[in-house]
Formats: structure tokens, C-alpha cells, sequence
């Protein structure tokens, strides 16, 4: 057990103060604390002495130095044998048992204030105290939320002292948190137009994120799992659930999945995911005729899917799509009696992000033993060149539905192949190790409305016959990036059967 004394407070946000501190007084528990600190205790009746006793100087630089001081730091790092705790008594100071910092609101303010305003609420002094304490967990416990304050509050038992574990505990949640705050200010630092950084990616990397609670289980039960969010919180970690039971882990892949469609397309779009691969991908004048034409694509692998749209829910789209079972719905705002319609379905997700497009324009993923990190796939980018290769040139209509066809398509699995028809996808195959395999998945699931569509593929034909599966099927135009030894062979298949086909020159592989 860890014997409770005496405690140093130092708070940014003190209105939660008096009533924790109170509980310590009350304790028989020490107050000292920082100089701000202490005189809002002070002025709440509260007995606190300020740090300025122990320093002899009150804050310098204008605030930037307040508590790096030995009498201060000694009084937290001594280790508790009689060697370091008669040091720091023959100097007269005091030795802390607790130190509770609420440090500067650094990532709660960004995006709201300026490059010189920001800098200044990096957090130095009360960073350094929690990391002494942290380490000193032997003796010391450290706090950097009220609650953590409250619990331990709560358990102590009647020689105010607490668990070693509990103790060591926090200062692991402790160094987390230091984490946390160090990298978001890194990751501001690098990306912000006024420090000029030209590096992409630094020699180091960390990335910070706050615990939204456990989730009952990963992708599959026997799996533990949870979900976090960096700052500034973005996507779906940053979406407002309006209606349903609370996300599965499963649910957060699959809306990510989702919204890439809904930030691809400026018009109103609808894309339908299930298991992380779109089945419905659309584009109209309305979000209604968006969402039916996705729907229209493959109805069958959409039931129990998610879906995401770039525009209001409007409250006759409510109507329709509450025919439908669906897990989740996320949009940018939902209109009138949206809501209410779309809540009688008990379990269904509602979330509400009003900024679907990301701030952040890198992605991580995790592999063992590290993570990998890369661009975005720009929204809205999809050809570096349009060169016509066979010798039937698409018409207008074509070159519209191409275009079409090649963004979806950035959306999907590698190997991919998508079948496209009056701006809405008829026909997908993705996710396949063969190419043609896809093509012949799309095919199956177009059926009849193959003819007269257009095709595209994410990456080059590596030989002509995927091709011939989709001419077969009826399609009459194909985009692809080109780039095969074989592009001749497909050209000439292309001149053979009379489809237009065009390259771009950019690939857009999705693993």
C-alpha cells in the first residue's frame, strides 16, 4: 500500500477543483499547489500553499516557467527509502504523494487559434511533473483527469493509503496520455503550412488517440477490442450517433469503407458496403435516385449493410430506405422527420458528420510489428492522362460513364473490375487474386444489364481476356491504367470486338 500525505494540484480548467480538493482536506491529505491554482483554491476556502513558497520567485516568461523548480521536483522523484526522503527533509521541502495536472487544452483548441496563440498552450511544466510522478510510482501517484483523482479518492482506505497496482496502474495510463498529447503536437508541428516542414513522413512516428471505450468484441467474439480517436477527431470516431445500439467493431471498418465513396464523388452519391466491399455505388441529381440506383446493383448483398451518402437525408429518402434492413446510415445532416422515421427501426445506426472529407491526408494501417503509413487516394482524382488506344473513339455518353466507373472503382478491393451504367455500378467483382475471375463475378452480377454498359479496372490487363469476358457479356467500353507488356495484345482484342477502350495511366489498387 502507498500512504497518501500530502498532494500538489495543478489545474488549466479549475471548476472541478474545490470539491475533489475539499475531499482531500477533509482527508487530513496536504494541499500545495500552483501559484493560479492556489489562489482559486484560496478563494474557495479551500487551505492550499502555493508553489511560489517552495520556489521563492513567482511565474517567469510570462507563465512559461512556474514549477520547474528542484524543491518542487525533488519532493516528487524521491524514491521512498530514508536516503532520498532525508535529502529532500534536510532541504526543508515537502514530499508529494499525489500530483494532479490538468494540462494546457492543446488539442481541444486546434483549428481555432493561431500558429504563435497555439504554441502556447504546449504544456512543459505540467507535463514534466506527471512524468516524474509516473516514474516515482513506487510512492507517487499521478492524476491527469478528475476521475482518476475521484477513484482514488474513493478507495483509500482509513490510513489514506492505496493499492500498489492501482498506483502503477495510472502512471501506464499516465505515459499513454504524455504520448498521446507529445504526438499530437508533433503531428500539428509537421503539418501545419507555417512551420514549412518538407518532410512527408519524420524519422519517427508515434500516433495519438483517445479512448472511446471498449467495443463487446472485435471481428469476430472470442476477440477483445476498442476504438480510438486522434485529434483533431475526425470520420467516424468524430460522427454523432443519433439512433441505434452502440457500433461494433466490424461496423467502425465497414463505415470507413462507406465514406470513402461518400467524399469521392461532389455529387449526390450513395455507396453500400457489407464486409468492407461495396456493393452499390451511385451518382445522380438527387440522393434519392442515388441511393435506389446503389440499392439496384446487387439488392441482395446489400441487406444488412451499411451506407453512407454525401447529402442530407431527406425525409422521403427516410421512407424508402426504412423498407430496407441495413446496420448503419451515416450522413452529413438528416433533414425534418428523417430521424424520426429511421428510429422506429430500433437497431439501426444513425450517425450524423457534418465533415465527411478528412483533415488528415494520411492513412495508417497496422501490420505485425508496426504499422505502414501512405497518402490518401486523392477524392476526385482518377486519370494522370485520357488516351484513346483502339480505334472506335467512346462517345460523349461513354466518356461520362467511364469517368464514372474508373472513381468507383478506387473505392473496391484489388483485383477489380466494375460494370457501370447510368452513373451507378450494375456489376462488381473485387477483392479476387485473378482479374478476369473478377470480371467474370461482375458479369455474373450484372446479368442483363451488361449490355450497352461500360467497364473499368483498377489496374492493367494483364492479358486480353477480361476483355473478351466483358465484350462477351455485352459491355461496350473499358478504362483501365494501362501499362502491361500485353497492352498491345489488348488493344488489338479491343479493335477485334469493337469496344473503345481508354487508358489513364494511374492505378488505383486498394489492399
Amino acid at each position: 500500500m502507498i500512504a497518501i500525505k500530502t498532494a500538489f494540484l495543478s489545474a488549466y480548467r479549475k471548476d472541478f477543483l474545490p470539491d475533489l480538493a475539499r475531499e482531500l482536506v477533509e482527508k487530513g491529505i496536504e494541499l500545495w499547489a500552483s501559484d493560479g491554482t492556489a489562489r482559486f483554491l484560496v478563494s474557495n476556502d479551500i487551505p492550499a500553499k502555493s508553489v511560489g513558497e517552495l520556489t521563492g520567485f513567482s511565474d517567469l516568461l510570462g507563465g512559461r516557467v512556474k514549477t520547474l523548480h528542484p524543491a518542487v521536483f525533488s519532493g516528487i522523484l524521491a524514491r521512498p527509502d530514508d536516503n532520498d526522503l532525508s535529502q529532500v527533509a534536510e532541504k526543508g521541502y515537502p514530499v508529494f504523494d499525489i500530483v494532479f495536472v490538468d494540462l494546457y487544452p492543446f488539442a481541444e483548441s486546434l483549428g481555432q487559434k493561431a500558429f504563435d496563440e497555439q504554441i502556447e498552450l504546449i504544456d512543459i511544466g505540467g507535463v514534466a511533473l506527471l512524468r516524474a510522478a509516473a516514474k516515482n510510482c513506487a510512492r507517487v501517484l499521478p492524476c491527469f483527469e478528475p476521475a482518476q483523482l475521484q477513484t482514488a479518492v474513493e478507495i483509500m482506505d482509513e490510513s489514506n493509503s492505496l493499492p500498489e497496482d492501482f498506483v502503477k496502474g495510472i502512471a501506464a495510463e499516465t505515459f499513454f496520455f504524455i504520448s498521446t498529447y507529445d504526438s499530437t503536437i508533433a503531428n500539428w508541428l509537421i503539418s501545419n503550412p507555417e512551420t514549412d516542414v518538407k518532410r512527408k513522413f519524420p524519422s519517427h512516428l508515434s500516433i495519438g488517440g483517445k479512448s472511446h471505450g471498449e467495443l463487446r468484441y472485435g471481428e469476430n467474439p472470442h476477440q477483445k477490442a476498442a476504438v480510438f480517436s486522434t485529434f483533431p477527431p475526425e470520420g467516424i470516431p468524430a460522427a454523432e450517433i443519433l439512433g441505434g445500439k452502440a457500433l461494433s467493431y466490424n461496423n467502425y471498418l465497414d463505415l470507413d469503407a462507406a465514406l470513402t465513396g461518400a467524399i469521392e464523388f461532389d455529387e449526390p452519391s450513395c455507396t453500400i458496403v457489407k464486409h468492407l466491399s461495396p456493393c452499390g455505388i451511385a451518382i445522380a441529381d438527387d440522393i434519392v435516385s442515388a441511393y435506389e440506383k446503389a440499392l439496384a446493383s446487387d439488392p441482395l448483398s446489400a441487406f444488412g449493410g451499411i451506407v453512407a451518402l454525401n447529402k442530407p437525408v431527406t425525409p422521403e429518402l427516410a421512407v424508402i430506405m426504412k423498407k430496407h434492413f441495413f446496420e448503419c446510415i451515416v450522413a452529413p445532416e438528416y433533414e425534418d422527420d428523417s430521424l424520426e422515421t429511421l428510429r422506429k427501426k430500433k437497431n439501426l445506426r444513425l450517425l450524423r458528420l457534418p465533415d465527411l472529407k478528412p483533415v488528415n491526408p494520411t492513412y495508417l494501417r497496422g501490420i505485425a510489428g508496426g504499422f505502414v503509413v501512405q497518402e490518401i487516394n486523392p477524392p476526385g482524382v482518377f486519370s494522370a492522362k485520357w488516351e484513346i488506344m483502339s480505334n472506335r473513339k467512346p462517345t460523349d455518353f461513354e466518356e461520362m460513364e467511364l469517368s464514372f466507373a474508373m472513381r468507383a472503382t478506387k473505392l473496391i478491393k484489388s483485383n477489380t473490375v466494375l460494370i457501370a451504367k447510368d452513373k451507378a455500378s450494375v456489376g462488381i467483382g473485387g477483392g479476387l487474386p485473378s482479374r478476369v475471375d473478377a470480371a467474370i463475378l461482375a458479369v455474373r452480377k450484372a446479368g442483363d444489364r451488361c449490355r450497352g454498359a461500360v467497364a473499368a479496372s483498377d489496374a492493367f490487363l494483364p492479358f486480353p481476356d477480361t476483355l473478351h469476358v466483358l465484350a462477351e457479356a455485352g459491355v461496350t467500353a473499358l478504362i483501365q491504367p494501362g501499362g502491361s507488356r500485353n497492352d498491345h495484345l489488348t488493344i488489338e482484342a479491343a479493335n477485334e470486338l469493337g469496344v473503345a477502350l481508354v487508358f489513364t495511366g494511374m492505378r488505383h489498387f486498394r489492399h
